[in-house]
């Protein structure tokens, strides 16, 4: 079987955690988030070590990693991609593995395709949120 290369930087990501209230860490904005259970939002803001509040949704954004899922369960969905079998862009999942390696995975076919460096840059420019289903499918 073969190691996949570590795609993110996970250990990095966790090392350089700002606080504990960090929820979310934005793969495309190099951003940590704080989700409240009052459903705020935070950004982090390194320049003046602060967190910022944002009306903005970042979190449900494609390419957002769960932090507490990573930890926890060893991945995290971080948004959707088509399938590249089945063309369904709506259960191919884009998932990222504690030790930072990603994977496609579409329930609808059951393909799995493991990402590489070389096409990794095309899965975050495919990159789709969960919220944009859901607004398809209403």
């Amino acid at each position: 079987m073969l190691k996949l290369d570590a795609i993110v930087n996970t250990q990095q990501i966790f090392e350089n955690t700002p606080s504990k209230v960090a929820t979310h860490y934005h793969l495309a904005r190099h951003s940590y988030l704080s989700l409240t259970e009052e459903g705020r939002l935070y950004i982090w803001c390194g320049v003046n070590e602060a967190w910022i509040e944002t009306q903005s949704p970042l979190h449900e954004e494609g390419l957002v990693l769960n932090l507490c899922a990573l930890a926890s369960a060893g991945v995290s969905f971080a948004g959707l991609h088509p399938c590249a079998r089945c063309h369904s862009a709506t259960h191919n999942h884009i998932m990222v593995g504690r030790d930072g390696s990603v994977v496609l995975n579409c329930l609808s076919c059951g393909s799995v395709i493991n990402v590489w460096r070389d096409i990794w840059e095309g899965v975050q420019k495919g990159a789709q949120p969960y919220t944009h289903v859901e607004s398809r499918l209403s």
